[in-house]
């Protein structure tokens, strides 16, 4: 049983990365929040002497431009961090996080962060291996939008979001609670490509949409979008 729920940490979340007596001492080290959808957890720019830990829902990391347009660029779920980067590195936030729907999260000073995460090389690796796998990520986001058409780069945020920031209902479907809108920023598509490639997923009863939700009901097929079993 875990410490903030009964459910297991997702596999390759921070928390799950983390020795027994690590996690443990991460999780008494933060008071338990809880925020509605659209509420900020961190905003861009500010400086950074905590983080949080979620527990619970979905955040959104979402970049603002001088301009003003806002771009979200990456989805949080249960046993990831939120404002780490500024706790390490001592620099304002990069980014404003928001919650994507009901999100329950522990705060955590930064001294009591530091102080888990170089208490053991176990907790030192999993903080490297946390970071590390969000450059890739980004990485690979960066690298597909040059190499992938609109239609792939869908499918691969879909499954992503599928298979590690979600928990499918009692009738086998996966519910996303985002927009059209924010999927086309993801994949790095414009809105209405997004919404056009939707459309045909939605016609071939791969998904379901409605009002600031996505319902995936096809996890195969998005990935053999991903990865057609023809190409070598």
């Amino acid at each position: 049983m875990t410490r903030a729920g009964n459910e297991p940490w997702p596999n390759g979340s921070f928390v799950q990365q983390l020795p027994d007596a690590d996690r443990i001492a991460l999780l008494d080290a933060g008071t338990l929040l809880r925020f509605e959808d659209d509420q900020i957890l961190v905003v861009q720019g500010d400086a950074g002497d905590y983080l949080y830990v979620l527990t619970s829902g979905l955040v959104k990391v979402i970049v603002g431009a001088v301009s003003g347009a806002q771009t979200t660029l990456a989805i949080r779920s249960r046993g990831d961090l939120v404002g780490e980067f500024a706790l390490l590195d001592d620099k304002p936030r990069m980014a404003t996080a928001q919650a994507a729907g009901p999100v329950s999260a522990l705060k955590i000073g930064g001294a009591a962060f530091l102080a888990v995460a170089g208490r053991s090389p176990e907790a030192q690796a999993a903080v490297t291996r946390y970071l590390l796998a969000k450059m890739r990520d980004a990485t690979e986001r960066w690298s597909a939008e040059r190499i992938w058409d609109a239609r792939e780069r869908i499918a691969q945020v879909l499954y992503e979001l599928g298979k590690q920031h979600a928990q499918p209902d009692a009738d086998g479907l996966i519910r996303i609670p985002i927009t059209q809108s924010e999927l086309g920023e993801l994949a790095g598509v414009a809105v209405s490509t997004a919404e056009r490639v939707l459309k045909e997923l939605r016609k071939q009863g791969v998904v379901s949409t409605r009002y600031r939700e996505i319902t995936i009901r096809d996890m195969a097929y998005l990935d053999g979008i991903r990865f057609p079993r023809e190409k070598p």
